[in-house]
């Protein structure tokens, strides 16, 4: 989410069948459903590496507003909207869900401690608030833990790992001329987390975000950008 996104993403706009043939093998590539081998870069340190990690993640205050339609276990299908709001600084994130007519069907918000403002059915089920802000947060933040490894992976996409203190692997993969993931593996090295992220509009902000749970209960949210905000830090919202 930086300013080096915007030649590709003008690039894209020019050529979106280039990009589009690019964004399918990059997914495709991405798919390792166990934790990939991470070869040296060959460059001289790692921090370029690093810098482009985390440089898919906002680093000044932003509010997203999304169209977000979720993909049950059952196979149905339900739409909402989705307003996140997050300060990488304060580690802090808020998100609220919606019916697409405004009721609130869930409002949460994470800074330290997890504060749920409002749950109804079937969004308080038991757990579902801290199922849901680890979604958002693997979207929307930096991973937590320590940086244990940056360097390549096969297919030659630069990737960031990091491990937290619960066992959770997460690897951040960037290239500039598609987009992003994010896949968190448990610890066992089983992929149980995946954020694919389509960068087309300018400023390298996604225009569309898949997210998929691997393992029980298996759901999917296809997020598609309909506002991103960049916030001051002492705006009122964030201090709520």
């Amino acid at each position: 989410m930086n300013r080096k996104s915007r030649p590709t993403a003008q690039g894209c706009r020019r050529r979106p069948g280039r990009c589009l043939w690019l964004m399918m093998i990059f997914l495709a590539l991405a798919g390792c459903s166990s934790l990939p081998q991470i070869k040296p870069s060959g460059l001289t340190g790692n921090g370029d590496i690093r810098e482009r990690c985390r440089s898919v993640f906002p680093a000044a205050p932003h509010q997203f507003t999304h169209a977000i339609e979720f993909s049950m276990p059952d196979g149905s299908r339900s739409t909402a909207l989705g307003i996140v709001l997050v300060d990488s600084s304060r580690q802090m994130i808020h998100s609220v869900i919606m019916t697409v007519e405004g009721f609130v069907l869930f409002d949460a918000r994470r800074h330290r401690l997890l504060t749920v403002n409002r749950a109804v059915a079937p969004f308080d089920a038991p757990g579902f608030a801290e199922k849901i802000m680890a979604d958002v947060s693997l979207i929307f933040s930096p991973p937590a833990g320590q940086l244990t490894e940056a360097g390549v992976l096969e297919n030659g996409f630069i990737v960031c790992r990091y491990r937290d203190e619960a066992g959770l692997t997460t690897d951040v993969m960037a290239n500039e001329d598609i987009g992003w993931a994010v896949h968190q593996y448990d610890d066992d090295g089983r992929m149980s987390r995946q954020v694919r992220a389509y960068v087309q509009a300018v400023g390298g902000i996604p225009e569309r975000i898949e997210l998929s749970h691997h393992q029980f209960p298996r759901y999917g949210l296809n997020l598609t950008l309909l506002q991103a905000e960049q916030l001051s830090a002492d705006d009122e919202r964030l201090k709520k």
